[in-house]
């Protein structure tokens, strides 16, 4: 009787010392769940698609496993952890899920209207007789020269340079906004595609170009199909017309909305 009596005297000690208790289910070992720790880890890679879109698919995925990963917490409980983890990898991929399309849409009205202004100024150049300057818009950037520069004729004095500006004022969409100046009153028309081209963003807009003539107001149209590049040293972005074209039909008046090419 006195042994037992130690050894139940030593074994609340231990009790106390180790904090346990006589209760089992305090005592269960309680797993985590390789499934929320999986949906956890999905949901943070889900991030990676604001870098590259393609990657919204894993989102959408992450939503599965999460959701998954709840359900099966649900149903182990008391014995399997992991509904925390869960709940936070379904956040950010649902998140990720809204979020990525909202983005991508956002960024492409973005695109289109600094398209269009970049346009506009190339529009307002020839109208106001600075073929010049519009023809500094077609040149690649990294070749362009300072358009506030007024010793800007000196970069057209080798044979070249002045050949390709000589091709350039010949054609007939800069030739007929050259000679109708001011008398253009140019209006953006419809964006008729945009598309990614490896590094670059590609837009193609028309314009619609009215005119007064002896029996009345005319109108025609000049496609512009302008590409926008990030140089990575700087981050700084710009714009080139890539080429132009007149007496084009868009889209919406049944043309094939195709962009023109030089």
């Amino acid at each position: 009787m006195a042994a037992k009596n130690t050894f139940q005297v030593h074994r609340e000690v231990y009790q106390s010392r180790l904090n346990l208790s006589d209760d089992p289910d305090a005592t269960q070992y309680q797993a985590i769940s390789g499934l929320a720790v999986a949906g956890l880890l999905a949901g943070l890679l889900s991030l990676l698609a604001f870098a590259s879109p393609l990657l919204w698919v894993l989102a959408v995925v992450a939503v599965m496993v999460n959701v998954k990963a709840l359900r099966w917490v649900a149903a182990n409980a008391p014995a399997l952890l992991g509904r925390k983890a869960a709940l936070t990898g379904l956040a950010l991929s649902v998140f990720t899920v809204f979020a990525i399309p909202v983005d991508w849409l956002l960024y492409r009205a973005f695109l289109r209207q600094e398209a269009r202004q970049f346009a506009e100024l190339w529009f307002d150049y020839l109208r106001t007789d600075h073929p010049l300057l519009a023809h500094q818009l077609t040149v690649a950037p990294s070749m362009r020269g300072r358009l506030d520069d007024r010793k800007l004729w000196e970069s057209y004095q080798d044979i070249e340079a002045r050949q390709m500006l000589r091709q350039y004022l010949a054609r007939p969409e800069v030739r007929t906004l050259l000679a109708l100046g001011d008398r253009a009153i140019v209006r953006y028309y419809a964006t008729e595609s945009q598309w990614a081209d490896g590094p670059r963003d590609r837009v193609y807009q028309t314009f619609a170009v009215t005119f007064p003539d002896t029996d009345g107001l005319k109108t025609f149209f000049v496609g512009l199909s302008m590409q926008r590049e990030v140089d990575l040293p700087t981050r700084h972005a710009y714009w080139q017309v890539v080429a132009s074209a007149g007496g084009v039909k868009p889209k919406r008046l049944g043309g094939d909305g195709a962009p023109p090419s030089f």
